[in-house]
């Protein structure tokens, strides 16, 4: 906290001949706190007496939120890296899709944390096949595409859909869903059909809902009419608000769609503006410049104390460090069962073939330590203790207090929330910088003696969880990398750009640990424990992203969990899993870091955010109710 020195009215009770007097004092003096007010003793000195008194401070004025400058029918919302080169009506390019409240799928959430996850949007009637091999969905008639473009049918949904899982997609969860789901299929103008690779028993609570999916359905018609290069910025979907003005890295500006099909968004306006300078956010909020701002964690609660609300999706980010290179799948599962996979593009459908995965970033020798050599059991012991090591180096409530100014929470492992009922207190570790030291002895990295001497290097690299290297998750890789050069592992912060970065782990080349929130949805604290988990934690995501590990354990659980009807059955299963990642350390926690956005309710009156967990984490824009 800051140190002020504070003017406290107290009164206090004298004797004076004989009686009782109750006299008012005003005494000066020096308190510390963080904005709470607390019970202080005062002494004061009067006439040679010394008397004790209780005093509690009188709190400052509290700075109210400022009247908005901007228009009632119009909502300002800064924040950084949000606004990027395209803003596109194209799904292999990342298209926007349900946060921005532009694009829809088949279902959303039905509101907050803890309510149904599974509300028809695009999707009205569906079927799973008795043998799980396809999925047949029946769209909503009569809904409309912004700026004219017509009604929305099957030709468009499969088109949006196919586009998204093809070759040539970066969409950032194309390896899920490839992982599950081959082309899609039109049977007539309002069914499609799905065809399942592996079926999963959550595919309408997380791929097919903007909970955890990013698959915005798009215009083809205005595809075919207007061309690629058109789409890129211009996005023609049929969400509550559409696309009204946009400049690469400066604003896009939303407006409600007066067609929608159940509802336009409330506020008629939003603008969202990158503003890059956190002090400038920060600034235009307080100034009412802004109503609505992306503000770091440690400056939220001075925010709330000061007028300002905030609201907050549940998007949670688990923020790990994962111990990349663990590539221990021999063979791409994919082509074993017959499905056409990066390592076997010609595979004959239904024929399944065995064929060796290429593990580029599979080193494991002396330079990469927590790498164990799957199948020799002195490689794999040696490797785990590596991996322990690192992760009982770091002191997260620390970094939380300092970092997060304690906003967020503990996480012992990626993927299993510690606020999860299922949680089991043994999976918990704390710093043990001595324990650790003995394990690096013991796995055969001693400390040396000298001069530049040590264990052996690290480069870490930080995603863009969490504000990414210019935000939170910078500092919390450089807290890392100072507590991991304490014990005799210097490492280097890697600052690359995530274009550069994502290759490395799409193609199975990457190496070197690094601080994320990766997995999709396993790394959403908001997440249901009997989720499946760990498509990016294995070979069925090969071709696309992947969280540089291939487990065969993680893929038995999650094929396991993904085809059980039975929740508490599917929850036993990811138990074994938590159990394994426990002793395994491939995935330690760091800390959980919430996401809220700070808004002035001057502006807002309220904004109950849907649940979600994929993405970006300002969704649910269309149910922002303007004060006035």
């Amino acid at each position: 906290g800051d140190t002020v020195v504070q003017t406290v009215v107290v009164e206090k009770v004298v004797t004076e001949k004989g009686d009782i007097v109750v006299q008012t004092v005003v005494v000066e003096k020096v308190v510390t706190e963080k904005g709470d007010t607390v019970v202080q003793t005062v002494i004061v000195t009067e006439k040679g007496d010394t008397i004790t008194v209780v005093a509690t401070p009188t709190a400052a004025p509290v700075e109210l939120a400022p009247d908005p400058q901007s228009g009632n029918d119009t909502a300002e919302l800064v924040a950084s890296n949000q606004v990027g080169l395209t803003m596109s009506g194209l799904n292999n390019v990342g298209a926007p899709d349900g946060p921005y409240s532009i694009a829809e799928g088949f279902f959303q959430p039905c509101g907050p944390v803890g309510a149904d996850l599974i509300c028809p949007v695009l999707g009205e009637e569906w079927t799973v096949a008795p043998d799980l091999s396809k999925i047949t969905v029946t769209i909503k008639k009569g809904v409309q595409f912004h700026g004219g473009w017509g009604e929305m049918t099957a030709d468009d949904v499969v088109w949006s859909f196919n586009d998204l899982i093809s070759t040539a997609s970066v969409h950032s969860q194309s390896g899920d869903y490839s992982a599950n789901f081959a082309e899609m299929i039109k049977i007539d103008d309002y069914t499609v059909e799905i065809p399942v690779k592996t079926y999963t028993v959550v595919w309408n609570q997380a791929l097919f809902n903007t909970f955890a999916g990013t698959n915005g359905t798009f215009s083809k018609k205005a595809f075919d009419e207007k061309g690629k290069d058109w789409v890129l910025t211009n996005v023609i979907a049929t969400g509550p608000y559409q696309l009204k003005e946009f400049h690469p890295q400066e604003v896009i500006s939303l407006e409600s769609f007066a067609d929608h099909h159940t509802k336009p968004a409330p506020m008629k306006f939003l603008n969202l503006r990158d503003v890059p300078e956190e002090s400038t956010r920060l600034a235009m909020l307080k100034n009412g410049q802004a109503d609505i701002a992306d503000i770091s964690l440690k400056r939220v609660n001075a925010l709330r104390e000061s007028g300002f609300r905030t609201s907050d999706s549940g998007k949670a980010a688990q923020m790990a460090v994962i111990m990349a290179g663990n590539y221990w799948e021999e063979f791409d599962y994919n082509c074993s069962i017959g499905q056409v996979s990066v390592q076997c593009p010609d595979i004959v459908p239904g024929t399944p073939e065995l064929v060796p995965s290429s593990r580029e970033g599979y080193l494991h020798d002396a330079e990469h330590p927590w790498i164990g050599e799957f199948g020799n059991a002195d490689s794999m012991e040696s490797a785990r203790k590596v991996r322990k090591a690192m992760a009982l180096a770091l002191d997260t409530p620390l970094m939380n207090e300092t970092l997060l100014d304690g906003l967020g929470w503990e996480l012992y492992m990626n993927s299993f929330s510690t606020r999860d009922p299922n949680w089991n207190s043994k999976w918990e570790w704390k710093q043990d910088i001595d324990e650790a030291k003995r394990l690096l002895d013991e796995a055969g990295y001693p400390a040396e003696i000298g001069r530049g001497k040590y264990r052996f290097q690290v480069k870490l690299y930080a995603t863009p969880h969490a504000g990414g290297p210019g935000g939170t998750a910078g500092e919390i890789q450089s807290a890392i990398g100072a507590m991991w050069g304490a014990i005799g592992i210097p490492t280097s912060l890697e600052r690359q750009d995530y274009t550069v970065w994502r290759p490395t782990v799409v193609e199975r080349s990457q190496s070197q640990p690094f601080l994320s929130a990766c997995g999709g949805t396993d790394a959403r604290d908001s997440v249901p424990w009997d989720f499946p988990k760990g498509v990016t934690y294995s070979s069925l995501s090969r071709g696309g992203f992947s969280c540089a590990v291939e487990i065969p354990f993680v893929l038995e659980k999650h094929l396991e969990a993904s085809q059980e009807a039975d929740r508490n059955r599917r929850v036993e299963i990811n138990t074994e899993l938590a159990e394994f990642y426990a002793e395994q350390w491939l995935v330690p926690g760091i800390m959980v870091v919430p996401s809220p956005l700070v808004w002035n309710p001057k502006k807002i009156k309220s904004w109950e955010m849907r649940a979600n967990a994929s993405g970006t984490h300002i969704v649910s824009l269309d149910t922002i109710v303007p004060a006035n």
